[in-house]
């Protein structure tokens, strides 16, 4: 399996939200930027030329080391039981839009670096992050 970066977006004016107990706390203002990546394989077939299958995801990266609101630790990270990103994108006409990601998933988390997200498959926002 092959895997490649297809096109980073930077965004701008960050605010990554924690929901620990029913409520949503800000943990970090950030600059994050967005990472579309693809993932092919070749599938061979006997007697025939193979063929590829690939499928794109978005990956979110808070970095370097996001200003975090208060102090984030271990312990206060395995209370969360999901994460939230609020940011700005500025599109091809100039225009900030907001952008809601709402289903992040934790893939990486340094307390000292950066702090790596994937998100579930969604068509449509990935269709839209590709146009700009």
């Amino acid at each position: 399996m092959a895997k490649r970066l297809i096109k980073t977006i930077q965004l701008e004016h960050g605010e990554l939200y924690g929901i620990v107990g029913g409520r949503r706390i800000l943990l970090a203002k950030c600059e994050p930027r967005a990472e579309i990546l693809e993932h092919s394989t070749n599938v061979p077939i006997l007697g025939a030329q193979s063929y590829q299958v690939k499928k794109r995801h978005i990956g979110i990266v808070l970095c370097p080391s996001p200003d975090t609101a208060g102090e984030i630790d271990e312990t206060y990270l395995q209370a969360v039981t999901h994460f939230e990103l609020s940011a700005d994108l500025q599109r091809t006409d100039g225009i900030f839009e907001n952008v809601l990601f709402d289903t992040l998933i934790p893939r990486e988390i340094d307390l000292d670096g950066d702090w790596t997200f994937g998100l579930p498959e969604r068509t449509e926002l990935l269709k839209k992050l590709l146009k700009l």
